[in-house]
């Protein structure tokens, strides 16, 4: 399965009918169809348009902003945090992964699907793009957006 996190903002596209079900029975998560793929349940109701003060998701906006969800969430400063199952602020995100550096510039992930806003090393993982491999339990960072 192809996997990406823009800000915390996963979606995942099938590359066979059976992806769905070995990522929920290998991960615990649940996923649900949206347009382009499959996102979790509280990410899929999250709208194009943030406005200071007002609810978006289970928080506050901080700005005024439209754009995709990522785009809303990167504007806010907001990530989702995969064991709550909703959006934390970036700065509230305080856990850590461990990433095993590859030769060809990837990173690998080994059993839990890596949680965006999470540090690694003395950075922050942000975004990333890879394939989820359920055989191994690997999950694969292609590209990756890390931030101090």
């Amino acid at each position: 399965m192809i996997m990406s996190c823009e800000h915390g903002s996963y979606l995942f596209v099938p590359e066979s009918m059976d992806d769905q079900a070995y990522f929920e029975a290998n991960t615990g998560y649940k996923l649900v169809r949206i347009a382009a793929g499959l996102t979790f349940p509280a990410l899929a109701e999250l709208g194009t348009l943030s406005i200071q003060g007002q609810p978006y998701g289970n928080l506050i906006a901080r700005v005024n902003y439209c754009g995709t969800p990522a785009d809303v969430m990167r504007a806010n400063g907001f990530v989702f945090d995969l064991e709550k199952q909703e959006l934390v602020t970036l700065e509230a995100m305080h856990k850590s992964i461990v990433l095993y550096p590859q030769q060809n510039g990837a990173y690998i992930a080994v059993y839990d699907l890596p949680q965006a806003g999470a540090r690694y090393n003395r950075q922050k993982l942000i975004s990333f793009e890879g394939v989820c491999r359920f055989g191994n339990q690997q999950f694969v960072l292609r590209t990756y957006e890390l931030q101090d």
